[in-house]
């Protein structure tokens, strides 16, 4: 998916979760699997919702800070879902037939 965030500064930016990288990151750090993450989530956590965020802006040299919490202090503000992933979304259609 992509996902606009808006900083505290009235910037906005794009960034994917389209990078295995950024998974392999958000489960050392959080000891979560990439499907138990998803779950997190589409349940509303907050917690692995910025940091996966977090780590996407890192990895696309969107932000300089260098921690989640810094960056949740002092830029993110909101952020909106922007394309849904055409392969995600065709498997989905798959698994309903």
């Amino acid at each position: 998916m992509k996902y606009e965030i808006t900083t505290q500064q009235g910037e906005k930016y794009i960034v994917s979760d389209n990078d295995a990288w950024l998974w392999i990151e958000l489960e050392r750090e959080t000891g979560l699997t990439m499907k138990q993450a998803s779950v997190k989530m589409a349940e509303g956590s907050l917690d692995i919702i910025t940091a996966l965020l977090f780590k996407a802006a890192v990895i696309d040299k969107k932000t300089e800070l260098k921690t989640h919490k810094a960056w949740v202090q002092h830029e993110f503000d909101t952020f909106d879902v922007v394309s849904e992933d055409p392969k995600a979304m065709k498997a989905e259609a798959l698994e309903e037939v």
